[in-house]
């Protein structure tokens, strides 16, 4: 076999990736060892290796040292957040309200989708989030997490996978917001009020009521922050 592209080590990547696509490897699999994979297809080996340590940092395969080379079975939500998510989003405009368009839109889903799939428990579980009772003297940075916490469950109750792993790989991002964000509020019942609509949208198993409640809080959270920070003249994006 002749590989033809731009590199060796690219043209290697594409192959081994259009094979997994194809089902040829599946999820689990093991890779066929180096000594196979250059015979096969007619390269090197420094460069057979560096483009199966490229595809482990894609999070696609995973090398066990006397074992060998494994698909994984889920992307990683790390490695997705190297893809999805540009660097210096919290800090550029345009890049942040990109990132909230994107958030709100899969968040809104994720609601959408708990709506109709939630539990009892998991319904249970939500609200003792929201009505979390804070003290006078709670930290700004407790409210954030408890914040994010409910979002994280309830991208965690759904049964789709690809939508957690995408929220969960803009969870750092979503994390550095909502501190910033907190800070604009006078008291935590206050940041927390939103998620109710949700959550009572979810509770009635109405999934558009749920989704537009999900896309209405992202988009206010940032207009509140972005008014707040005109009003105390503070500068620089959450």
């Amino acid at each position: 076999m002749i590989l033809e592209t731009t590199t060796t080590v690219e043209a290697i990547v594409n192959l081994l990736k259009k094979r997994i696509c194809s089902g040829i490897y599946r999820p689990g699999d093991k890779l066929p060892s180096e000594r196979v994979l250059q015979q096969e297809v007619g390269v090197g080996r420094l460069a057979l290796r560096e483009a199966l340590s490229r595809l482990s940092a894609m999070g696609i395969t995973a090398t066990s040292h006397g074992r060998g080379t494994f698909v994984q079975g889920d992307v990683k939500s790390a490695t997705l957040a190297d893809v999805l998510v540009p660097y210096g989003a919290l800090s550029d405009p345009k890049r942040l309200e990109d990132l909230v368009l994107a958030r709100g839109m899969i968040e809104s889903e994720i609601a959408g989708i708990a709506a109709l799939q939630r539990t009892e428990k998991q319904l249970e579980m939500l609200w003792s989030i929201v009505e979390y009772q804070f003290s006078a003297t709670t930290s700004s940075e407790r409210v954030a997490a408890q914040d994010l916490h409910f979002h994280r469950m309830l991208a965690e109750s759904i049964d789709n996978t690809f939508l957690a792993t995408m929220h969960a790989a803009l969870t750092d991002h979503i994390k550095m917001f909502l501190r910033a964000f907190v800070k604009s509020k006078s008291n935590p019942a206050e940041v927390m009020e939103p998620h109710r609509s949700i959550l009572k949208a979810i509770e009635k198993r109405d999934s558009d009521a749920a989704r537009y409640h999900a896309r209405a809080h992202v988009t206010y959270s940032v207009r509140d922050y972005e008014e707040y920070i005109l009003q105390t003249g503070g500068g620089g994006a959450p």
